[in-house]
């Protein structure tokens, strides 16, 4: 029998200079690029890591990956500091085990 991969969702906090804007694309190559500088190539291929929502103007994001990676994305989040040539923070707020909880925790929480 297989097992079907657990997944956890990373809401991140999104925090900017000014009024500096970036895309999914950017935000993610980013991402993938320290991924790449901390872990190495062999941990980027286990993270199965997927961009689930970004809103830029609410500043916010969601990611999904796998359960055994979750610290490994966390911590290459919070070394972020320049996407495109701006300067941003990327804060980690919740990690969840469903996407309800995420959402939950937007509307309820932050008042998103």
């Amino acid at each position: 029998m297989v097992k079907r991969e657990r997944h956890r969702y990373i809401l991140f906090k999104i925090i900017l200079d000014d009024k500096t804007e970036f895309s999914e694309q950017e935000l993610l190559k980013a991402i993938w690029r320290s991924i790449w500088n901390l872990f190495g190539l062999k941990e980027a291929n286990k993270m199965g890591m997927w961009l689930v929502k970004m809103d830029i103007e609410k500043k916010y994001g969601i990611i999904r990956c796998s359960h055994k990676t979750k610290e490994y994305l966390i911590t290459a989040l919070t070394l972020i500091k320049e996407i495109s040539g701006n300067r941003v923070i990327l804060s980690p707020i919740k990690t969840s085990g469903t996407i309800r909880g995420i959402k939950e925790m937007i509307e309820l929480k932050l008042k998103i």
